[in-house]
């Protein structure tokens, strides 16, 4: 089976849950590594496992738009954002994010884990001139002292704890698929 990663990274956070699925991908397998910059060609791959960080409850652009245009490829999704992944918000990143695969395609699984909140988003909020009351609580919420917490805990992550699971959950999903390819 030939399988590809692809990922794309801002905080250095889903570059490494990329590269600690891509090391962990059983020897039998042919693979690949793919930084979404370098615009891979995917047409000769199997598998192909996406990994994003979260922009606004979606992958970020360029991968939004590659898992819309992927086609007839087994996908395992995998994705890192600023926030409980199991929040509301955590799931709507995943629903939106399964709702971008075509259905040519066979979604083998997802995983999605916390990862640091760059802070440069949070020097544009703390500089941001509010507008109007939304945008003054807005403001107040994120650069909130509870908030300030939750991103310094949250970017401790991706951690080996994080790499193992999702690594776990993709390579339990590519054996079954050999497993029921072969019968």
């Amino acid at each position: 089976m030939k399988i590809a990663i692809v990922y794309g990274s801002l905080t250095g956070n889903t570059e490494r849950l990329a590269k600690g699925v891509f090391d962990r991908i059983a020897p039998e397998h042919e693979k690949a590594l793919f930084n979404i910059k370098d615009n891979p060609d995917l047409s000769d791959y199997d598998v192909v496992g996406f990994g994003f960080w979260v922009d606004r409850s979606f992958p970020f652009k360029a991968m939004k738009e590659l898992i819309s245009e992927t086609r007839n490829k087994e996908v395992f999704l995998m994705g890192t954002m600023g926030y409980f992944p199991d929040s509301d918000h955590g799931q709507a990143c995943i629903k939106n994010t399964v709702g971008l695969v075509d259905k040519s395609c066979n979604i083998m699984g997802y995983f999605i884990c916390n990862g640091k909140v760059d802070m440069r988003l949070l020097e544009r909020i703390a500089q941001m001139k509010p507008k109007n009351m939304g945008e003054e609580v807005f403001k107040k919420h994120m650069l909130d002292e509870k908030n300030l917490i939750k991103y310094k805990m949250l970017g401790e992550h991706v951690n080996d704890t994080d790499i193992e699971y999702c690594s776990a959950r993709f390579n339990e999903r590519v054996a079954m698929k050999a497993a029921i390819d072969s019968l």
